[in-house]
């Protein structure tokens, strides 16, 4: 599993991707090509902080992940904290865009080898913080199995449409060297 940065020629992808039913009952945003520019182009062209990425499998794209640091989204950081407290964290998010990619442990690889190449990115992160939907079960697992525990679950002080609902709050810490 590789990571590439998103690239302006990947916007149709990933606007094909989150308008897909298995990915839009989760990811709850706009999904016109319009709409994933304006929201994406600022990732791609640095004037946001947030970092994104096309996940590569056998030289196939197969999915979306972002990392963030805490610091650079305090009503984020602020929402989490009722869950993990104050830490020096950052925050992913990911997706895989095939359906038919899904169920085959892509999930858990992609999130385990990101993670790896986050504490790289940021080495004064303590940990990395996930929130799930408590009823995404196929997220949740994926994260256990990339190592990530649960710490807290309930309901998120967000405007995002994409936390509304119960969620769960994972949280991965850097491991001892």
């Amino acid at each position: 599993m590789s990571f590439r940065p998103l690239e302006a020629g990947d916007l149709p992808l990933l606007a094909d991707w989150l308008a897909r039913p298995h990915v839009k009952k989760w990811w709850r945003e706009a999904a016109d090509l319009a709409a994933v520019a304006v929201a994406y182009g600022p990732l791609i062209d640095g004037s946001e902080p947030t970092e994104s990425f096309i996940a590569v499998s056998d030289g196939r794209p197969i999915g979306f992940v972002q990392r963030y640091r805490l610091d650079d989204n305090p009503e984020w950081q602020q929402a989490v904290a009722v869950g993990v407290g104050q830490i020096v964290g950052a925050g992913i998010d990911y997706l895989i865009g095939d359906e038919t990619m899904t169920g085959r442990r892509l999930g858990r690889r992609m999130v385990s080898g990101f993670v790896d190449e986050s504490w790289t990115r940021y080495p004064d992160v303590s940990a990395i913080v996930v929130a799930v939907q408590q009823d995404n079960d196929a997220s949740w697992r994926a994260l256990e199995g990339a190592g990530f525990r649960r710490e807290w679950g309930g309901m998120l002080d967000t405007d995002d449409p994409s936390d509304q609902g119960p969620s769960y709050l994972y949280v991965k810490r850097r491991p001892e060297s």
